[in-house]
């Protein structure tokens, strides 16, 4: 697009997917990342978005807003991690929340669910993170720039464990034994312990939700949802995070997934048995395998990635009709593709009966949203 002069907003919210808004003279919606409402700012816009909206970059703050709070970092903005700092947690909750409840009402959910939505904001919004990864040339240690492969350099990230943060002087100097530029996964196990991950595939320590509070709620959630003594499918599940703790409440948990994780079998339930395929073609399978069948009805719990299930989606529902499941619990990363998804369950005959939000990530305004489906 041509370049066109700089402009002055004053932006009036704050948008579920990170940015501020305001309009411009002509009445254009212009979103304008690592804003606040209430801020007067100069913006360049760097993209036009059909006729009505636009994305700008700040230039300059010309009045800040009085709800405008100091980030923590002293890279924020910089680096490619948080774009929430500067917000006070409460309208970041607000906003999250409310844009679960937006993408529900963009496809045709009716929202009034009363005491059947349950809200889960984090208690520890700072110094959560298990797990980062960190990028680094030489003495330079820090995260790659929004957008690119630059290394912003830090001395320490405001949302990591303090675990993480200890060790960081630490990894700075075995980077700088190294020639070439370096990727460092650095974790803190349950039990503590901080393992570093040095140039290996990306999740080689394998997944975890990144907020263990948080993920702790999520399972008991769960937990209290799904009735015990039916069979249980597992899918997106990883290693079984969120289907271990049923191992003394249902016959068996099939765990089905498809990543860089391998199969681990230390530690696990007897009756919890992980399955390194993807997710359509194992359903297909067990639609057709009349031992599966014969455990109807059975209850599942689907954690795909950001895109949900997508265009697999209705030969997913009819296996999970076939199979016999009747009560699921659905989770999503992303309220859109989690909302779809919903939407075409209920399609097919499913019942929307409960819905929860959780904040995994404070200072983003990534959100983790939920709910309990039931088929007769």
């Amino acid at each position: 697009m041509e370049m066109q002069p700089p402009i002055e907003l004053e932006i009036q919210d704050l948008a579920r997917g990170g940015a501020g808004v305001g309009r411009d003279a002509s009445g254009r919606v212009i979103f304008v990342p690592f804003t606040a409402p209430g801020d007067r700012v100069r913006v360049q816009v760097v993209e036009q978005k059909k006729q009505h909206y636009a994305h700008g970059k700040l230039l300059e703050i010309l009045r800040p807003s009085e709800i405008r709070q100091k980030p923590l970092c002293s890279v924020f903005g910089q680096c490619g991690g948080c774009q929430w700092q500067h917000i006070p947690y409460s309208l970041q909750w607000k906003t999250k929340s409310g844009g679960v409840l937006q993408a529900l009402a963009r496809v045709g959910i009716a929202t009034d669910f009363g005491d059947r939505c349950n809200e889960f904001p984090a208690e520890e919004i700072w110094e959560y993170r298990n797990r980062i990864q960190l990028r680094g040339l030489g003495n330079r240690v820090g995260f790659f720039a929004a957008g690119s492969h630059e290394i912003v350099g830090a001395d320490r990230c405001a949302i990591a464990r303090p675990e993480i943060n200890s060790i960081w002087e630490q990894i700075r100097k075995e980077g700088a034994a190294l020639a070439k530029p370096f990727k460092v996964e650095v974790a803190v196990d349950p039990d503590g312990s901080v393992q570093r991950i040095w140039n290996s595939s990306h999740g080689a320590a394998g997944f975890r939700q990144i907020h263990d509070a948080q993920n702790g709620k999520l399972q008991k959630w769960i937990l209290n949802a799904l009735p015990s003594g039916r069979a249980l499918l597992d899918l997106y599940g990883g290693g079984g995070n969120l289907s271990r703790a049923f191992a003394d409440r249902v016959p068996v948990i099939h765990c089905v997934d498809f990543g860089a994780q391998p199969p681990v079998s230390a530690g696990l339930p007897q009756n919890l048995y992980l399955h390194r395929s993807r997710v359509l073609p194992w359903l297909k399978k067990a639609a057709a395998d009349p031992q599966i069948r014969s455990g109807a009805p059975w209850v599942a719990i689907s954690d795909p990635p950001r895109g949900g299930l997508g265009r697999e989606f209705p030969e997913i529902a009819d296996a999970l009709n076939v199979i016999g499941v009747k009560e699921l619990v659905a989770v999503g990363c992303d309220p859109d593709s989690w909302a779809r998804d919903l939407a075409g369950f209920l399609k097919c005959g499913w019942v929307l009966e409960q819905v929860a939000v959780f904040d995994f990530f404070p200072q983003t305004p990534h959100v983790e949203a939920v709910a309990l489906l039931k088929f007769d």
